[in-house]
């Protein structure tokens, strides 16, 4: 059978195929038509939009809000920016830089000059002088209330008034000539805007320039360094951050003036036995107050700070000591009202210890939030340990008594009830921290203070003539001066390592008020 080959037969014609693919080519072009139609559309009505903003209130555009933001600015300038604020506007930047983490790389062989803005500070003031008093709205008046309600009261001011300022209180100013420090001559090496502009670009510099000689205890060769004078030495850390500039302000409301009123700055970077030594400040002291007695026929009413009240318990020794100050026993009994302690540290600062062990700086001496600024920021915790065991007045902040005052492992004298305790006592830390610290901060130590108890009253006056003790009031008498006063002024609110149970200080045979 013979076999035939049949056709397939087609589902569509060539001619329905190609008309298909032109109704799909129609379509598609339909589509991008209606797309680029809706994109037209969207322009023409944004077009629309942007002229309708066109014709918008010329008062509600950008073209006139922000020039009128650059006006009020200048206006908010004139009200709140004080001519000394331009002497600072290198440490409020380098502040500004720190608070939103912006770096500056260091230049340590560059000196970096400092901006002169004094002929723009010269014009602030003239105009600053011709603004009306109502729109200084930083100076209006409040920083005098509490003078104005002593004043109200019918007070005045009586008895002159010296002020000893605390630790890091006290400007430093370079008084180096050597060609590698002629940079800082004459600028304040601490506080003020000057530290920050060094401390930013020449930190290695500025660092030699503030550490005291290790085996000496002063400044190292080619270095000068001395605390500046005047009540404007301690009044700022900088500008913002007050020292004494408040308690100078309403003092002078009830007629205190240079004339009664004096600020003894001093190094206390130093010992006191180098204060003395290398600064004469006792003698100074002692000369102004005998000064101020013979002038005004009134004793001298003493303020003190922080560490600067153990600087006057080393002070009443010093100037009734034969070998020293050779005023006499009843000097201090003649010639001194009241000591008032603002935070004394009579009996040391148990957190002191940890800044001598780690450079933990920002609690322990109780610093403006500057001065932390500018140790913290810049500074590494080995630098902080190395210039805090270098400067030794630091030292005379070690807690005395031992265990008699601070307590053993087991209980405190304040204790209200049974405590288990696992830190380290007085006697061990000391001794632990000394184990731990270079041989030149353990001699700086044993040539200048004492931190021990004494108990037997034959020692006690013995000890009078040791100046390593004058500095413990636990180890030497108070002065002879049954009539002086004194005021121990202490905050409250504020965590303390140790608490002694009365907050009291230490009184024998002395007039005593105490202020909590």
């Amino acid at each position: 059978m013979t076999l035939t080959k049949r056709p397939i037969k087609r589902q569509q014609s060539d001619a329905a195929v190609v008309r298909q693919s032109d109704e799909q080519r129609l379509e598609h072009d339909r589509d991008e038509i209606h797309h680029l139609q809706d994109e037209l559309a969207q322009k023409v009505e944004s077009y629309k939009e942007k002229e309708k903003e066109l014709q918008r209130w010329f008062f509600s555009t950008r073209r006139f809000l922000f020039p009128l933001g650059i006006v009020v600015g200048i206006l908010l300038g004139f009200v709140l920016i004080q001519p000394s604020d331009f002497t600072d506007f290198q440490t409020h930047l380098a502040l500004l830089m720190d608070e939103f983490d912006i770096a500056m790389p260091e230049f340590p062989q560059i000196d970096i000059p400092q901006l002169d803005l004094s002929r723009v500070e010269a014009e602030w003031r003239r105009l600053w002088s011709n603004i009306p008093e109502p729109w200084k709205l930083n100076t209006n008046g409040l920083e005098f209330a509490v003078g104005e309600k002593i004043a109200a009261r019918g007070l005045s001011a009586k008895h002159p008034v010296v002020l000893i300022p605390g630790i890091i209180s006290t400007g430093l100013e370079s008084w180096s000539t050597s060609p590698e420090y002629r940079t800082f001559f004459r600028r304040k090496v601490w506080g003020g805007f000057s530290m920050i502009s060094q401390v930013t670009f020449n930190r290695e510099k500025w660092m030699a320039a503030v550490m005291l000689d290790p085996m000496t205890g002063l400044d190292p060769p080619g270095v000068k360094v001395r605390a500046a004078e005047g009540i404007d030495a301690a009044s700022s850390f900088i500008q913002g951050y007050w020292l004494w500039s408040k308690i100078v302000e309403n003092l002078a409301v009830v007629d205190y003036d240079t004339n009664n009123l004096h600020l003894a700055p001093y190094d206390w970077r130093l010992s006191y036995y180098n204060l003395e030594e290398r600064d004469g400040y006792f003698s100074k002291l002692k000369a102004t107050i005998e000064s101020f007695k013979a002038r005004d026929k009134r004793k001298v009413v003493l303020a003190a700070h922080s560490m600067g009240s153990t600087v006057m318990l080393y002070f009443f020794k010093w100037v009734e000591s034969p070998q020293h100050g050779a005023g006499g026993r009843d000097w201090v009994e003649n010639h001194i009202e009241a000591l008032i302690t603002i935070a004394g540290t009579h009996l040391g600062v148990a957190k002191a210890m940890s800044a001598f062990l780690s450079g933990e700086m920002k609690d322990t001496v109780q610093m403006n939030p500057a001065g932390a600024y500018v140790l913290e920021r810049f500074f590494s915790r080995k630098e902080r340990q190395k210039l805090f065991r270098s400067w030794a007045g630091s030292a005379s902040m070690w807690i005395k008594g031992g265990d008699a005052i601070w307590g053993n492992a087991t209980f405190a004298p304040d204790d209200t009830s049974n405590h288990s305790l696992e830190n380290m006592t007085s006697d061990t830390a000391g001794t632990w921290i000394l184990e731990h610290t270079p041989e030149s901060f353990q001699r700086m130590m044993a040539l200048n203070y004492s931190f021990e108890i004494e108990r037997d009253e034959a020692q006690l006056k013995r000890n009078n003539l040791d100046f390593r003790k004058w500095t413990n009031p636990l180890e030497v008498q108070l002065p002879n001066a049954p009539s002086m006063k004194m005021y121990c002024v202490y905050g409250h609110g504020k965590e303390m390592s140790v608490l002694t149970g009365s907050q009291q200080c230490l009184s024998y045979g002395t007039k005593l008020v105490t202020s909590r």
